[in-house]
């Protein structure tokens, strides 16, 4: 007892994790699951009937779990070590990203829940004392994992109001407070989403809520309303879990994924391979520009149902160059560089040798998004900033894009 999961997809059992006498995570598909030809959790994982070992099953679940200091406020509140992935999925892991949620041997799923809501009052409380009370176990009894190093709440929104899910009910937004140290954060997140939106490329809803305590909120692409209207679940892996990597080695420096393992993934295993393909380059090309310099394997994932497996809407997209405390090398190298403002052409070719694709395809996106950005940035910052009190932030960024913009073009050049 308590050395064993239930994984459960929506109110159906998919398997077991559990320890064994080495502390080593092995998982096993129930049966019924595999009789369904049901989905498997991740491409490392395909549906079979035989046990996965720790070095297999790990970096799926242990990536669901919150990192750095996030982890460590939370361990030292819950009283759990922070090297104890089992103990800490076992606490957290009721509402994951994705489909799944993890149960303590013997407890049944029930869709049963509610929304409880969280008055305003309450929301700048919960933000005020997180670095004593981290977010995600703000309330007793609160059973929510999110990856990420940063402070963030899945929460449920409707008519401008926030709630929190209970039981089973899943929620429908991630809510992000500001971080201290770094000015108006959550205006650069939304903004640089925005800006993302305005140039036709794939992200989700994304808002601030004015509040003493501002916070932002992005839509979960990983769940939707059925044809009852009710939310569900969808699942989804990021690359560190779909390429069977640690969450401590999500940075190339750490020997973590690069580009070459990404685009080889959506190769092997993708459902649309081409549309894709270009998806993701847009995604490199526009961190490229914005200054995003944090762009690792755990920024990029691909969602997963029975008939598809293809890549997520971009997340997580903010101008790290306007923090002089943040590096300015890029987390995955393109041609071998990762200073943002020393990519040239031969870098861009390099990267179109990496993604097996013509140089012209990649040369395209960059001149194209490289002439357009700057613009599109200005006509936005107009209306953002109107809206939000982040002038400076704003036109730091905006003059990133350009002075990145124009480099790109003039190395295009020659």
């Amino acid at each position: 007892m308590g050395e064993l999961l239930q994984v459960y997809w929506g109110t159906n059992l998919v398997g077991q994790l559990r320890l064994d006498n080495r502390e080593n995570f092995v998982f096993q598909y129930a049966l019924e699951w595999i009789d369904q030809t049901a989905i498997p959790l991740s491409i490392r994982l395909p549906l079979q009937e035989e046990p996965f070992p720790d070095s297999i099953c790990r970096f799926f679940f242990t990536n669901l779990l919150p990192e750095g200091n996030v982890r460590i406020l939370i361990s030292r509140k819950l009283g759990i070590s922070e090297t104890n992935d089992f103990e800490l999925l076992k606490a957290l892991g009721g509402d994951c990203a994705g489909a799944i949620s993890l149960l303590a041997e013997g407890e049944k799923f029930s869709d049963q829940g509610d929304y409880d809501l969280i008055t305003s009052e309450e929301l700048d409380s919960m933000i005020l004392e997180m670095l004593s009370s981290p977010l995600l176990i703000w309330k007793e009894n609160l059973r929510l994992s999110l990856a990420g190093a940063q402070q963030k709440l899945p929460v449920y929104l409707q008519d401008g109001k926030i709630y929190m899910p209970r039981g089973s009910y899943p929620s429908s937004h991630i809510l992000k407070p500001n971080i201290p140290g770094f000015d108006n954060i959550i205006e650069n997140e939304a903004f640089c989403m925005n800006l993302a939106k305005n140039i036709g490329l794939p992200v989700p809803k994304v808002s601030i809520l004015k509040n003493k305590q501002p916070v932002y909120l992005v839509e979960r692409y990983d769940r939707k309303k059925n044809e009852q209207n009710k939310l569900i679940r969808l699942h989804q892996e990021d690359f560190c879990q779909a390429l069977g990597y640690s969450y401590a080695r999500k940075y190339e420096t750490e020997g973590g994924p690069d580009l070459k393992k990404c685009f080889s993934l959506i190769s092997d295993f993708g459902t649309q391979p081409i549309i894709d393909k270009k998806i993701l380059i847009q995604w490199v090309v526009f961190n490229v520009l914005i200054g995003n310099c944090d762009t690792h394997a755990k920024n990029i994932s691909m969602l997963i149902t029975k008939e598809n497996y293809q890549i997520a809407p971009y997340y997580d997209l903010i101008s790290t160059i306007v923090y002089p405390s943040l590096s300015s090398k890029l987390a995955m190298r393109i041609g071998g560089e990762d200073r943002v403002k020393w990519i040239f052409l031969q870098n861009w070719q390099a990267l179109a040798q990496a993604a097996a694709v013509q140089d012209k395809a990649i040369l395209k996106i960059v001149q194209e998004m490289s002439e357009r950005l700057p613009n599109v940035a200005k006509q936005l910052a107009e209306e953002f900033c109107a809206k939000y009190e982040c002038k400076k932030i704003v036109e730091n960024i905006c003059n990133h894009i350009t002075t990145l913009s124009n480099k790109s073009i003039a190395s295009l050049i020659h």
